[in-house]
């Protein structure tokens, strides 16, 4: 189901050479398995795995985890299109994906392959004999729930039911079948709680740098999962708490600021992956900045229509440019782009405040709370520039707060994609924007090799 089970501890061992960790790289590495006896001897090593981990999420060795999950998401949705001609994109834009398409396979393999190295840590230090300090186990074992929990997130909600794979062990991941959504769903709360409940609740274990997941990072992963299963009353807790009871450790930027969303450790981000020491495209694919002379992802129709006159977030987050009289239009959250030498201002930034507040005003809202989720709708649209939302109803309500989203997290991760998708909105809309949309598409296929390699694998319907 995952590459060559040598292949990934290569990638792993590599990765970590990267990391700067010359003994991790020096341990020799069984040909079929991870030695946690000698791989989690040191406390050292275990950092150096964790550390190796997150490289593998915000480098351009995880591509399509930087650019796919934005990119190909919102082509298939309504937020993006490409533009020019290729057999790679134009099946997200037309929704019409093959189970060859190597985009595909490449996010599915990404994302296993990170699970993996989080299963292969959690292994390591649960079965390690070494003496290694309590707090540093601790850190790292909660650490890697986490990414584990990001991980199957992405995966159920981009293919449905999927295998849960939490453990490293090839004879178990070689043939395994797809658990259902709620299965894999227990699981992503089972370890997000178990993170919750060990992570620091600052970020001084990070140097200050929110680049490393926190409490509060995993309670805001928590909401967001609560509110993708209805679950709202511990959804509305779980986004109350990041907001309300985090020390002010988080505040929105103010409206004069908001260009600047997506600067590294700014006091509205949650979760970010440190930019530093990337190379080639990975930042410059994350921040759409590939204009020469004309942007390859353009924001679509649709989405520019969505924004209202005075809206800061269309001034501020979306840019253009015009060639011989035309003018496109494209994602400007991220301003920078990278080079080889250069360390950007700006981190991608996967969890952030402004999220927490439209997750409570839904939860509050299907809760029966109408005031309270109007009262965070404008919270959001007033520091856009825009005036109190005028919904009252709660139909009118929840059709605010989907516009908002909307709006307010365009091509962050797949969000647009995802929200249609678990309202069940997504036939309606992309049925009026796409003549050629059918139901099945909501789902990627499960990728070709996989079906060819693991015989318990099936394909999703209309594949």
């Amino acid at each position: 189901m995952i590459r060559n089970i040598k292949s990934i501890i290569s990638i792993y061992l590599c990765l970590l050479l990267v990391a700067g960790c010359k003994k991790f790289a020096d341990v020799d590495v069984p040909s079929n398995q991870l030695s946690s006896g000698n791989v989690f001897s040191t406390n050292s090593t275990v950092k150096a795995a964790i550390s190796g981990m997150f490289v593998t999420l915000s480098t351009s060795d995880s591509y399509e985890l930087q650019l796919g999950l934005s990119s190909y998401t919102g082509m298939s949705a309504d937020e993006l299109d490409f533009n020019s001609t290729s057999d790679t994109y134009d099946p997200f834009v037309n929704n019409a994906i093959g189970s060859d398409n190597t985009s595909i396979q490449n996010l599915w393999t990404d994302l296993y392959e990170v699970n993996y190295q989080a299963n292969s840590i959690i292994e390591g230090i649960t079965n390690s004999t070494a003496t290694l300090t309590d707090s540093i186990k601790q850190d790292a074992l909660a650490e890697s729930k986490f990414v584990r929990a990001f991980c199957h997130f992405y995966l159920v909600n981009l293919w449905g039911s999927v295998p849960l794979v939490t453990t490293t062990n090839v004879t178990v991941t070689k043939n395994i079948a797809r658990s259902s959504t709620d299965t894999v769903y227990q699981q992503i709360i089972a370890d997000l709680e178990s993170a919750a409940a060990n992570l620091n609740k600052n970020y001084t274990f990070s140097g200050g740098k929110r680049i490393m997941p926190n409490k509060y990072a995993a309670m805001a992963l928590l909401a967001r999962v609560h509110l993708y299963l209805g679950n709202w009353q511990k959804a509305a807790n779980y986004s109350d708490s990041v907001i309300n009871h985090s020390n002010g450790l988080y505040s929105l930027l103010s409206s004069a600021n908001i260009g600047t969303i997506m600067t590294a450790n700014n006091s509205e981000a949650i979760w970010q992956l440190s930019s530093s020491g990337t190379t080639g495209y990975t930042m410059e694919g994350q921040y759409y900045l590939i204009i020469s002379p004309t942007p390859s992802y353009l924001v679509s129709d649709h989405l520019l229509a969505a924004f209202e006159t005075g809206d800061l977030r269309l001034s501020n987050w979306i840019g253009s440019v015009t060639v011989d009289n035309v003018t496109y239009y494209y994602p400007y959250k991220y301003k920078l782009k990278a080079t080889n030498t250069t360390s950007l201002a700006e981190n991608a930034t996967y969890l952030r405040l402004a999220e927490q507040y439209l997750i409570r005003a839904e939860a509050n809202m299907e809760l029966g709370n109408t005031a309270d989720a109007i009262t965070d709708i404008n919270i959001i649209r007033n520091r856009a520039g825009l005036n109190n939302t005028t919904a009252t109803s709660k139909e009118e309500v929840r059709l605010a707060i989907e516009k908002e989203r909307q709006t307010e997290l365009f091509t962050e991760y797949g969000q647009r994609w995802m929200d249609l998708r678990r309202t069940g909105r997504i036939d309606a809309v992309l049925g009026a924007e796409k003549s050629n949309w059918t139901a099945d598409a909501a789902l990627f296929p499960i990728p070709l090799n996989e079906l060819y390699n693991d015989i318990h694998l099936t394909q999703n319907p209309g594949y």
